[in-house]
């Protein structure tokens, strides 16, 4: 059977952000795009050339989606090549905390697009870090989040989301294999409306954050967290190290044990070592 994908719009994912009681986000829609990410990126640039810190911080929210995103990059480089009918969108935002303090807000997005998948989508989503959602072992979706520091002193956010709806025609991600939310949701909620709940739960999320850190996630993290107590191998550059994952710290970094030691992991190739 032919899958149907529903036609996306701005008006779309305004109306279904106005069932969510969200208003004040300026929503582009553009059939094909080489990427969300670097078109706001662009944007993002503009306004710490022209603004100033109050009106950078008093800025609407930006939200870009595309149809059919043609060049998409993931983190350290990856490619993330899609066909039509996918979710893939970002959105942009201030916050005025320095870059440093926003070590954990990645896994943040990922537990608001988590949260949606499990609610919308009816599926058990799990969390790899920092940025992988997995479905039995299977990547369902993938997250990238840029910090863009400014002189202004605000931190302008641009957190890329892509979410499955069929299988990417060109993918780079890890080790795992990717599925579609179609073939485990028959019946899977329209590509707007699962926008707008994950906008919607990362402007909360993310105003929580900036008020209270990591902190206020470190539990709902760990309901989700694929990694932990599992055996990994960890690659930094040309180093391999093999580790027991135990969560994550207060910043946001993955917790490893090894040879009866424990340390942060701050980035890096983590995959589950075969059991």
């Amino acid at each position: 059977m032919t899958q149907i994908i529903d036609v996306l719009a701005a008006q779309s994912i305004q109306q279904a952000l106005a069932q969510q009681n969200v208003s004040g986000v300026h929503v582009d829609v553009f059939d094909s795009l080489p990427s969300t990410s670097e078109y706001l990126s662009e944007i993002a640039q503009q306004k710490m050339a022209a603004a100033s810190a109050d009106d950078l911080l008093a800025g609407a929210p930006q939200l870009c989606a595309t149809d059919w995103q043609t060049s998409g990059h993931g983190r350290r480089g990856k490619t993330w090549v899609t066909e039509r009918g996918n979710v893939t969108f970002s959105l942009l935002l201030p916050m005025q905390r320095p870059p440093a303090q926003l070590l954990g807000l990645s896994l943040v997005t990922g537990i608001c697009v988590a949260q949606s998948l499990t609610t919308l989508g009816q599926v058990p989503v799990k969390l790899k870090w920092p940025n992988d959602v997995l479905v039995h072992g299977q990547k369902l979706a993938g997250l990238l989040t840029e910090l863009i520091s400014s002189p202004q002193g605000v931190t302008q956010i641009n957190v890329g989301v892509g979410i499955n709806y069929k299988i990417p025609a060109q993918i780079e991600t890890s080790d795992y294999q990717a599925v579609s939310l179609p073939s485990l949701n028959s019946s899977p909620p329209a590509r707007a409306e699962l926008i707008a709940d994950v906008c919607s739960r990362l402007l909360s999320s993310y105003a929580v954050f900036n008020q209270r850190g990591w902190a206020a996630f470190a539990d709902t993290w760990d309901r989700f967290d694929y990694l932990k107590g599992k055996q990994v191998r960890v690659l930094s550059g040309d180093n391999a190290e093999e580790a027991l994952a135990v969560g994550v710290d207060a910043q946001g970094a993955l917790l490893v044990e090894a040879d009866g030691a424990r340390r942060a992991v701050f980035s890096g190739e983590v995959s589950v070592r075969p059991a």
